[in-house]
C-alpha cells in the first residue's frame, strides 16, 4: 500500500508510461508489420534520447508491443488442421449465443476441447456452427459432437460492415457444421441464472408494447428488437440509450448510492466520526453496477464502463482527490492490458471521448449544488458539446448524423435517468413479489404514447447521410478541436482543416468507377458516376432470409450517399438474383423499368441509352431457352474506357455475339459464368481484348472457379486478372488517361487476420 501511495505522489511518471502504452497498443494493432510502424517506432526512440519524459513513453510503448504479442499468441492464434489431412473433428462445445432458432439452428459456440487439445474456458476459441438436430439448444448448453469446420473467412468489401474483423474481436476463428443428428446435452448452472433472469424479464413485460425496450435496458440483449426498430433508434440518435454503457452504469451506481444513503438516514446510523459513509454508499453502488453488468453477461461496453467507474472511485478515495484525467487514462490502460485488441472496438472511442467531453464541460460549468435552471443550462451545454465532440466519430462509423438527436437527447436522457430506469428497477423487483400488471400497463401506455410521437417525426429530418469519410479526416478534426481548446491562438485550429481541404482540391478525381463486390459465389456490380449508380445483379440469398444485397449493396449505397438511377438483372439464378427482393423492398422497384419494362422474368430490353455521360448498351439474345445464355450482356463506356458485363453466358452465346458483329472491345471485362470453362472462348477473348479481367467467384468454392485453363487463356493476351474470392471487392477508378485498381484485401488487410 505504501508503494501505491508513493506512486500516486509521482503522477507524471505513471502518466507518461500510460500514454506510451496507449499509443503503443494503437500503433501495434493497426500498423505492425508496416512501414508506418517502423517509422513511428524509430521516431519515438529518437525523441526519447533527447527528451527525458519520452523515456517513460518509450517504456510504455515497448510494454504495449509485448502485451499485444502475448495476447495474440495466447488468445487469438488458432488454426484448424489442413482439411486434406483431416476433415471431422471431435470436440466439446459450450453454446455462447443463438443466432437463429429456425432449423437448422445457427449458433456460436466456445470450443473447450478440440481434436484432442483442451482449452480453459477463458482461452477457448469460438466458432459459428449450423446444427441440424431435433434437439433445441440454449445458451450455456454443453455437449460433445463431431464437427466439420474451417478457418473463419467472410466476404471483404469497402465501406460496409467487416465480418472478419468483427469475428476476430469476438474471437470467432472457425465456422462449419455439427455432424451429429442426436446430441447429449448438459445444462450449465452458471448460464442458467442468466437465462432464468432473462426469461423472467420477458414474462414480466410480455404484454407490453415496448417490451423490446425494457428487455434491452435490463439485460443488454437487443434480440427482441426488429430491424425497423434498430433503424429508427439510430436515425433518431437514441441508439446509444439501448447499449449498456457509461450512462447506464452511472444510473445504476447513482440509484444504489442514493437508496443506500436514504436507508442509512432512516435508521439514523451513527458510526465513528472518522468513518466515511460515502465509501459505503459508493461500495454498494459499485456492487449494484457489477450485478447489472453480470446480468448483461459482461457486455464489452458495460465492462468497459465498470472498469472506468472502479478506477475513478479508487483514485478518488485513495488519493483524496478526483484525479479525473488520470482515472480516464488508467481505466483505458487497464482495458488495454486486459485486451489490447479493444482498440478495434468503435465503442471504446465513443465512450472515452464522451467522458473527456463531460469532464471538460463540468469543470467549466458546475452542475451540482446549483439552481434548477442552471442545471438545465449545464445539461444543455453538455449535450451540445457531446454532439459536436462525437460528430467526427459518428460521420466515420455511421456515415451521417441524426438531425433531431441533439434535441431528443435533451429530453430522453433525463427521462431515462430520472423516470424509466428507476421505474424499471422498482417494477422488476416488486413483480417478483406481487402482481402489478396494472402499474406495468400504465407505465407502458405512457411511454408508448411518447414513442408514437417519435414515429411522427419526418424521416428526412431524422438523419443526414453524409457518406463515407476517411479516417484521416477524423484525426485532423480532433487535432483541430484540441488546438482550439488548448492553444491561446485559436486561428491555428484552421491549419489542419486547411490541409485536408487543400489535399481534397488537388487530388485528381476519377471520372467514374466500377465496383465488383465480393459476394462469394455470385455476382453483384455497381457502376458509379457523379454520385449516381447503375446496379447489375444482386448476389445470392441464403435460407430465404439473408442476402448480399441487404448486407453489402444497400449499406454501400448508403455509406457512399449514392442515388440509384438504373438496375439490371442478368438472369434469375439465385447467385445473381437472390437479393432482388430486398432491393425492391428498399424502395428501388422503379429502377428496373429501363431494361425490364414488363417484368424481371423476361430477357432484358435491347437498347442503348446515355446515363450521365456513360453509354449503356444491351445486346440481343436468340432466346437460347436457358437462363445462363439468355443473360443480359451490357457494355458501359465513355470516350476512353469501357466495361463488359457478361452474366453467365456460355461459348454458344459468345459465338452469337461475335456473329452479330457487335463492338465488344472493352478495357475491363467480367469473365462469363465466374470463370467457368464452359465460357471464355479464345475467339471471344480475342475480340473483347480486355486489359483487366475480374472473376466473381467464391474463395475455394465447390466449383473451383476460375478454372486454370480459363486463367491461362487470359494470360495469353496479358490481361491482369483479379478474383473477388481471393482479393475481395475490386474497385476500378477510370481517369482520363489511365485506370486505378483497388482490392479490398490488399488495401485493408490487418496483420492479425490470416487470409
Amino acid at each position: 500500500m505504501d508503494r501505491f501511495f508513493s506512486h500516486l505522489k509521482q503522477p507524471f511518471t505513471s502518466v507518461w508510461i500510460s500514454l506510451g502504452f496507449v499509443i503503443g497498443c494503437i500503433a501495434t494493432v493497426f500498423y505492425y508489420q508496416t512501414l508506418e510502424f517502423i517509422i513511428f517506432t524509430i521516431s519515438v526512440l529518437i525523441v526519447s534520447l533527447y527528451f527525458k519524459p519520452f523515456l517513460n513513453v518509450l517504456l510504455g510503448f515497448i510494454c504495449a508491443i509485448c502485451c499485444v504479442s502475448v495476447h495474440y499468441y495466447t488468445f487469438y492464434n488458432f488454426e484448424s488442421s489442413k482439411q486434406d489431412e483431416k476433415y471431422a473433428y471431435a470436440a466439446e462445445l459450450i453454446v455462447e449465443d443463438i443466432i437463429s432458432n429456425k432449423q437448422p439452428q445457427y449458433i456460436r459456440v466456445k470450443i473447450i476441447e478440440f481434436d484432442n487439445a483442451q482449452y480453459a474456458y477463458f482461452r477457448a476459441p469460438s466458432a459459428m456452427l449450423s446444427v441440424n438436430s431435433e434437439q433445441i439448444l440454449f445458451v450455456g448448453d454443453t455437449f460433445k459432437a463431431t464437427i466439420a469446420i474451417k478457418n473463419f473467412r467472410s466476404t471483404k468489401n469497402f465501406n460496409v460492415f467487416d465480418n472478419e474483423r468483427y469475428a476476430f474481436t469476438q474471437r470467432i476463428f472457425f465456422k462449419g457444421k455439427i455432424l451429429n443428428k442426436e446430441l447429449i446435452v448438459a445444462r450449465n448452472k452458471k448460464h442458467s441464472h442468466l437465462i432464468n433472469y432473462r426469461e423472467y424479464i420477458k414474462r414480466t413485460y410480455s404484454n407490453t408494447k415496448l417490451k423490446w425496450l425494457y428487455y434491452a435496458l435490463l439485460t443488454g440483449d437487443k434480440s427482441l428488437m426488429s430491424f425497423t426498430d434498430k433503424q429508427l433508434m439510430q436515425s433518431l440518435g437514441l441508439s446509444h440509450l439501448l447499449a449498456i454503457s457509461g450512462l447506464h452504469i452511472g444510473l445504476i451506481f447513482g440509484f444504489c448510492y442514493i437508496i443506500t444513503r436514504f436507508l442509512f438516514k432512516q435508521i439514523k446510523y451513527a458510526g465513528k466520526q472518522t468513518k466515511n459513509l460515502s465509501v459505503i454508499y459508493s461500495l454498494v453502488g459499485f456492487i449494484g453496477s457489477f450485478i447489472y453488468v453480470y446480468l448483461s453477461d459482461f457486455l464489452v461496453s458495460a465492462t468497459r464502463a465498470l472498469i472506468m467507474l472502479g478506477c475513478y472511485l479508487a483514485l478518488y478515495f485513495l488519493a483524496k482527490q478526483p484525479l479525473r484525467w488520470r482515472s480516464i487514462l488508467y481505466a483505458l490502460v487497464i482495458l488495454l492490458i486486459i485486451n489490447p485488441f479493444n482498440v478495434l472496438n468503435a465503442g471504446l472511442y465513443f465512450s472515452f471521448i464522451a467522458v473527456v467531453i463531460i469532464f471538460l464541460v463540468v469543470k467549466q460549468i458546475p452542475i451540482f449544488n446549483t439552481s434548477f435552471l442552471n442545471k438545465v443550462v449545464a445539461l444543455t451545454v453538455v449535450q451540445i458539446a457531446l454532439f459536436i465532440g462525437l460528430l467526427p466519430l459518428s460521420l466515420y462509423f455511421f456515415n451521417g448524423v441524426s438531425l433531431v438527436g441533439l434535441v431528443l437527447n435533451l429530453i430522453a436522457i433525463p427521462l431515462l435517468s430520472l423516470v424509466v430506469m428507476p421505474c424499471l428497477i422498482i417494477i422488476t423487483f416488486i413483480s417478483s413479489l406481487l402482481d402489478i400488471g396494472i402499474i406495468i400497463s400504465v407505465f407502458d401506455e405512457s411511454l408508448s404514447y411518447l414513442f408514437e410521437w417519435l414515429l411522427k417525426i419526418p424521416s428526412y429530418i431524422r438523419w443526414l447521410n453524409i457518406g463515407n469519410i476517411d479516417a484521416i479526416v477524423v484525426v485532423f478534426s480532433y487535432i483541430t478541436i484540441s488546438i482550439f481548446y488548448l492553444v491561446p491562438y485559436k486561428w491555428l485550429a484552421g491549419i489542419p482543416l486547411s490541409v485536408i481541404l487543400f489535399n481534397y482540391l488537388i487530388v485528381d478525381k476519377p471520372k467514374w468507377q466500377l465496383h465488383v463486390f465480393d459476394v462469394g459465389h455470385g455476382l453483384m456490380v455497381l457502376i458509379e458516376k457523379d454520385k449516381h449508380a447503375l446496379i447489375y445483379d444482386f448476389g445470392p440469398s441464403y435460407f430465404n432470409r439473408f442476402s448480399r444485397t441487404r448486407s453489402i449493396l444497400l449499406p454501400f449505397i448508403e455509406s457512399n450517399n449514392l442515388t440509384v438511377s438504373t438496375a439490371i438483372l442478368s438472369h434469375e439464378d439465385n447467385d445473381h438474383a437472390g437479393g432482388v427482393e430486398h432491393f425492391i423492398k428498399a424502395g428501388y422497384e422503379t429502377r428496373f423499368t429501363t431494361f425490364h419494362p414488363h417484368n424481371l422474368q423476361d430477357t432484358c430490353k435491347v437498347t442503348k441509352i446515355d446515363i450521365f455521360g456513360l453509354q449503356i448498351e444491351s445486346f440481343k439474345t436468340l432466346n437460347f431457352k436457358n437462363e445462363n445464355d439468355d443473360s443480359c450482356v451490357i457494355r458501359v463506356a465513355d470516350k476512353t474506357h469501357s466495361v463488359l458485363l457478361t452474366g453467365d453466358i456460355s461459348k454458344q452465346r459468345e459465338l452469337q455475339l461475335l456473329q452479330e458483329n457487335y463492338f465488344l472491345k472493352s478495357t475491363v471485362m467480367l469473365s462469363p459464368h465466374h470463370g467457368s470453362d464452359t465460357s471464355s472462348s479464345n475467339e471471344f477473348i480475342s475480340d473483347v481484348n480486355p486489359k483487366i479481367v475480374i472473376h466473381s467467384s467464391a474463395y475455394k468454392g465447390q466449383w473451383h472457379f476460375p478454372k486454370e485453363e480459363v486463367v491461362d487463356r487470359y494470360d495469353k493476351i496479358n490481361a491482369t486478372q483479379y478474383v473477388t474470392g481471393q482479393q475481395g471487392q475490386i474497385s476500378i477508378e477510370f481517369y482520363n488517361d489511365n485506370v486505378r485498381v483497388k482490392a479490398a484485401r490488399e488495401d485493408e488487410s490487418y496483420w492479425f487476420i490470416k487470409n
